[in-house]
């Protein structure tokens, strides 16, 4: 259980720090601006949910591995050959942007909904679905910020509601099954959402401001 659980996390973090390189390269940052932008992509999230666990130093202060695979995946994606084929087509750099996003999203959802139900008291279920969430939104709104975007969870693609749908999915897994099938059954719906939301572009209905 625990090895699927360190798996799940790493195979996180290398698909959330795709997902910050490939956005530091679209605004053409430098090396260290792609470097920190996938860095703070792939752990920010975790940081938060440790901070709102009361966990200091953050846990990924003592994970040297998970910081260096962020780390070696933002300069792979800065090399001049990996730079040029991804940016060679603006659909495929949008798809893989997409599929490196939801996959970071759905696997971080339940990675920080487990690790908040073992650091939580029991039946804290609220707080668990909210750490998990948090765990899975983090990175992005991060992310986002230092670009100067609207961060993506308040504009397309049911970003949050699909983290929260994990999140649930896990804590209705672990009541009814077991911890394995709720890591990857919860990651998948947040996959499959995000996947149908982009494809059939679902979003929440935009605030309109009535015109004088």
């Amino acid at each position: 259980m625990e090895e699927l659980l360190v798996f799940l996390e790493l195979l996180g973090t290398a698909a959330f720090a795709v997902s910050g390189a490939m956005t530091a390269l679209r605004r053409s940052l430098d090396p260290l601006g792609v470097v920190v932008l996938g860095l703070i992509t792939a752990v920010g999230g975790g940081v938060l949910r440790d901070l709102l666990l009361g966990i200091t130093p953050p846990k990924i202060f003592d994970d040297p591995l998970s910081v260096s695979i962020a780390v070696a995946v933002s300069v792979a994606a800065y090399l001049p050959p990996v730079c040029r084929w991804l940016m060679r087509s603006t659909i495929l750099f949008e798809k893989l942007l997409l599929a490196a996003d939801s996959v970071g999203l759905g696997l971080f959802v339940v990675v920080g909904t487990q690790l908040a139900f073992q650091n939580l008291p029991e039946g804290k279920w609220f707080a668990v679905a909210f750490l998990g969430t948090v765990t899975g939104v983090g990175g992005s709104i991060l992310r986002d910020v230092l670009v100067r975007d609207v961060p993506y969870i308040f504009r397309k693609h049911i970003y949050a509601l699909a983290a929260l749908a994990g999140a649930v999915v896990w804590i209705l897994c672990h009541l009814y099954l077991n911890d394995t099938a709720a890591l990857l059954l919860g990651s998948t719906v947040v996959m499959v959402i995000r996947f149908l939301a982009a494809h059939f572009r679902w979003s929440l209905p935009p605030a309109k401001v009535p015109e004088e």
